[in-house]
């Protein structure tokens, strides 16, 4: 006679494993490293500041961070169609698409850069809906990164001086 026994998973096996670096929601704690990452990267991200972080997190369709032993290593944000969100790029996307992701921002720390970091975030937001963003047309390395991941160039836009590759990922 044999037994069936049904095990419930225990705390432990619900909670993410801690002890590499791994992905979490943003949270309201997290806003002054994440504010000083996207700030030392400004060469291929807009600037933020507390209130322009705190609308993006509120609209956002993924706020994440790879956390490295409480350290933010980076971040990603995505938005869904239809957010209430003033951007050009945004509105591209809008424009021509109906279910999609669009995703606003992902930077890597200086200190964490060249480690996969920004691999694991893709990791965690690319799935079964088509994903658009933005690049400058001059960010050799970006493009280069993303042509890798599956994305290629579907328009551009002029924004503020800067020619922008508008790329899309589908499945």
């Amino acid at each position: 006679m044999s037994t069936n026994i049904t095990s419930t998973p225990t705390l432990e096996q619900a909670l993410p494993d801690t002890s590499g670096p791994y992905v979490r929601p943003l949270e309201a704690a997290d806003f002054d490293a994440v504010i000083d990452i996207n700030q030392g990267a400004l060469e291929g991200v807009g600037p933020l500041d507390r209130e322009s972080l705190a609308a993006l997190v509120a609209e956002a369709d993924d706020a994440l961070v790879l956390d490295d032993d409480g350290a933010i290593a980076g971040f990603v944000i995505t938005l869904p169609p239809g957010a209430d969100y003033d951007s050009s790029r945004y509105r591209w996307f809008e424009d021509r698409l109906k279910d999609y992701v669009y995703l606003d921002r992902i930077v890597t720390a200086s200190t964490h850069r060249r480690q996969g970091v920004a691999s694991r975030l893709y990791d965690a937001i690319e799935g079964d809906l088509p994903i658009g963003l933005e690049i400058y047309e001059t960010n050799d390395g970006s493009i280069a990164f993303h042509t890798g991941r599956g994305y290629r160039e579907v328009g551009r836009l002029e924004h503020e001086g800067k020619v922008n590759l508008m790329m899309l990922r589908t499945r």
